[in-house]
């Protein structure tokens, strides 16, 4: 499936702006992954270093601003479903919805709009929060609340049980980066997260503000799941990197800072 993707973007590349520096290492990568790929005695390991290597790659490249990707991005977020998220979040992303929309039937809409609309999309849908399971009625809301953090980067669930607690050994999360750091703007890293007593379960990736770090999902090995973070955010901001697994509380696993 990467390489497939990989192929198409080799073969429309005068359609994205990437300096040609990267342009040659989607190429690179995309030359390796093929290599693996047809080599019948690759190990598991190989196959998966070069599927990470190509998604790194890909995860790169910008199509040049234009009504057409425009459009592409409003077909395939015009059938999301937003009724596992917050009523706050999933309004503003209607909203970008609609704005985008807008921009569509503007016989006039420049390449800049175009860019400030596709920019604007993509930061409402990685906004978008689910809402909390735990939360019903008689019971406070936690949904606008910042997600609770862990000083260990590892949860431990509580099941509670006709009025009495007990702390019960459960799935969690474990990261392979648990100490903040800084980022330079425009730079990447990868996150490794790995699934604990919960083979069937996937966390989910997320970050404090989306405009400090734009996420993205890279491969999953066994119970490892590799996430990258792209530094969007100007210098000085910071934000958290949380994961969260279904029926659990969020957990913060360090900050990044924007150096």
């Amino acid at each position: 499936m990467v390489i497939a993707e990989a192929k198409e973007v080799l073969d429309n590349l005068d359609e994205y702006s990437n300096v040609q520096e990267e342009k040659d290492a989607l190429q690179d990568a995309y030359d390796t992954a093929v290599a693996v790929y047809e080599n019948e005695e690759a190990t598991q390991d190989e196959v998966a270093e070069a599927t990470l290597n190509l998604n790194a790659a890909l995860a790169v490249m910008r199509r040049v601003p234009s009504r057409d990707a425009l459009a592409e991005l409003v077909n395939e977020m015009s059938n999301k479903d937003l009724s596992k998220y917050t009523s706050a979040s999933a309004a503003a992303f209607r909203t970008a919805l609609q704005e985008a929309n807008a921009g569509l039937a503007n016989p006039n809409l420049t390449e800049e709009k175009a860019k400030a609309l596709i920019e604007g999309l993509e930061t409402a849908e990685e906004n978008l929060k689910t809402v909390s399971k735990g939360s019903g009625s008689g019971s406070s809301s936690t949904s606008n609340r910042r997600p609770t953090a862990s000083t260990s980067g590892e949860g431990t669930a509580v099941a509670v049980s006709n009025g009495a607690s007990a702390v019960a050994k459960a799935a969690s999360v474990v990261s392979d980066t648990t100490i903040n750091f800084t980022m330079k703007r425009g730079s990447a890293y990868c996150f490794k997260m790995t699934v604990v007593n919960g083979s069937n379960l996937t966390p989910s990736f997320t970050v404090g503000n989306g405009n400090v770090l734009k996420t993205q999902f890279v491969a999953k090995v066994g119970n490892d799941y590799y996430y990258r973070v792209y530094a969007t955010g100007t210098p000085g901001q910071s934000t958290g990197v949380y994961t969260t697994l279904p029926g659990q509380n969020a957990v913060k696993h360090c900050t990044v800072t924007i150096g």
